[in-house]
C-alpha cells in the first residue's frame, strides 16, 4: 500500500513540474540561473556607454567665457562638436565582441537610396557633459584595458542620408551643418568661435578619422549583465590651446585633425 502511494505521489509530482524557460547567457542582464530550457530570443543585454566632460585646465568648460589659444589669442567657444566612432573596448585578453547598436538609415546608391542598418557604436560629442550609449555589451568575463575607436566617423557613414537617421540619434542632421553631400561626409569637427565678446561668429570643420586608443593603465573586470559606463575629460586645452585660432580657416582644420591626447579615461563605472 505505501508503495503504491509513493508511486502514485511521484507521479503527481512529476505531471506537475514545468520547465522553467529563460535566458541562459550569462552576458545578459536577465540571466536565469534556474532556468532549465533557454529561451528562443528573450535575453536583454547591458549597455556600454560614454560619458564626456568638456574641461580647460581641470574646470568644466563654460559657453562664452574667454580662453587662450597656442598664438595668445583670447577667444570664446560658441559651438564645438566632433564625432567619435567604431567604439570599441580593449582587451590584453584578445579581440572583444563590438558593442552592437542596430541603426536603420537610408543610404545614398546612385541616384537612389536604399534602407541600410548600421552599427551606432559611434557618438557625437560637444562643449557640454554628455553620456551616450553605444551599444550592448557581451564580453563574457574578459577584464578591460582600454577604450579604442576613431576620432572622425568611419568612410563608411559618408552615404547615410542624415534625415534619414532616427531621432536623436548622432547621424540625424544636426543644427548647423555636420554632414556635407559633396563626398566628405560627416565632418570630423565642427568649431564655431568667436575672437572677440560679441564679435563675428567663426566656424570651422574638419573631415577625415584619427584613431585612438586610450589606456586604462590596469586591468579591470566588469561584472556580467550590469551596465558599464566610460568616463572621459576632453581636456580642449591640449586642442585648442595649441592651435592659432586667427589663423585661417585652412589651417585650423589641418589643426583640429590631429591625433587624439586629448580624450582621457578617468573612470569606470557599473
Amino acid at each position: 500500500m505505501r508503495l503504491l502511494l509513493a508511486a502514485g505521489l511521484a507521479c503527481l509530482l512529476s505531471a506537475c513540474y514545468e520547465e522553467r524557460v529563460g535566458c541562459l547567457d550569462p552576458d545578459a542582464a536577465n540571466y536565469e540561473l534556474r532556468a532549465d530550457v533557454a529561451c528562443p530570443d528573450c535575453c536583454t543585454y547591458p549597455q556600454l556607454s560614454i560619458r564626456i566632460r568638456p574641461t580647460w585646465e581641470d574646470t568644466t568648460i563654460v559657453i562664452g567665457q574667454t580662453y587662450t589659444d597656442g598664438a595668445g589669442n583670447p577667444f570664446q567657444i560658441v559651438r564645438f562638436r566632433y564625432y567619435l566612432g567604431d567604439l570599441v573596448l580593449l582587451s590584453s585578453e584578445g579581440d572583444l565582441p563590438t558593442p552592437v547598436r542596430p541603426v536603420e538609415v537610408r543610404v545614398l546608391n546612385g541616384t537612389d537610396t536604399l534602407t541600410s542598418v548600421v552599427n551606432g557604436n559611434y557618438l557625437l560629442a560637444s562643449a557640454a557633459t554628455a553620456t551616450t550609449m553605444v551599444g550592448a555589451l557581451q564580453i563574457g568575463a574578459a577584464s578591460v584595458n582600454g577604450l579604442g575607436g576613431t576620432y572622425g566617423l568611419p568612410d563608411r557613414y559618408r552615404p547615410v542620408v542624415p534625415a534619414s537617421a532616427p531621432s536623436g540619434d548622432a547621424l540625424r542632421t544636426q543644427p548647423g551643418r555636420l554632414n556635407f553631400r559633396d563626398g566628405r561626409g560627416y565632418v570630423q569637427a565642427r568649431l564655431e568661435y568667436t575672437l572677440e565678446p560679441g564679435g563675428d561668429t567663426l566656424s570651422v570643420s574638419s573631415f577625415g578619422s584619427q584613431p585612438f586608443v586610450l589606456d586604462f593603465g590596469q586591468d579591470l573586470e566588469p561584472l556580467r549583465g550590469f551596465n558599464l559606463r566610460i568616463d572621459l575629460d576632453a581636456r580642449l586645452a591640449d586642442l585648442l590651446g595649441d592651435i592659432d585660432l586667427a589663423a585661417d580657416s585652412a589651417s585650423v582644420a589641418a589643426d583640429l585633425n590631429q591625433p587624439v591626447d586629448f580624450l582621457i579615461p578617468v573612470g569606470l563605472s557599473q
